[in-house]
């Protein structure tokens, strides 16, 4: 009988503080959104981008005569695109995200992507991704 009531007293005890944990935490989490003017959503809509270009590392810091070739061919192109630029790595890995809305043809976007790709000439430490949706990495 004693057993019967002391497994009775705990299965109560873990229900109850169970529940007044979820309380809490809506209630901070209503308090917190409440009080500041820029909300930010804790899982983000990725967003789907038409060209995403990956410097990554192995060790070592990312390619960065790649990275160099490949700014200076984004920076001097007539279209002049628009891209996102998200650091995530501790030694300089960075992902550039472009939608390529200054492109008004198909093919003009496939013939900068093309030149993006010759640009990586196979690298394993540049990688492209095409019509993807991204997810910020890192902080």
């Amino acid at each position: 009988m004693n057993k019967i009531f002391f497994l009775a007293a705990i299965l109560s005890l873990s229900c109850s503080s169970c529940k007044s944990k979820k309380e809490t935490t809506t209630t901070s989490a209503t308090n917190n959104n409440s009080n500041s003017t820029t909300t930010s959503a804790p899982s983000e809509k990725p967003l789907t981008y038409r060209l995403v270009v990956s410097f990554i590392s192995k060790g070592g810091g990312p390619d960065h005569q790649k990275l160099e070739a490949f700014l200076n061919f984004v920076k001097s192109h007539p279209k002049n695109p628009v891209y996102e630029t998200f650091l995530w790595g501790r030694e300089g890995e960075s992902d550039m995200c472009f939608q390529l809305t200054e492109f008004k043809t198909d093919k003009e976007k496939s013939d900068f992507v093309n030149e993006i790709k010759k640009i990586s000439g196979g690298s394993d430490m540049m990688l492209i991704n095409e019509n993807t949706e991204y997810k910020k990495k890192g902080k």
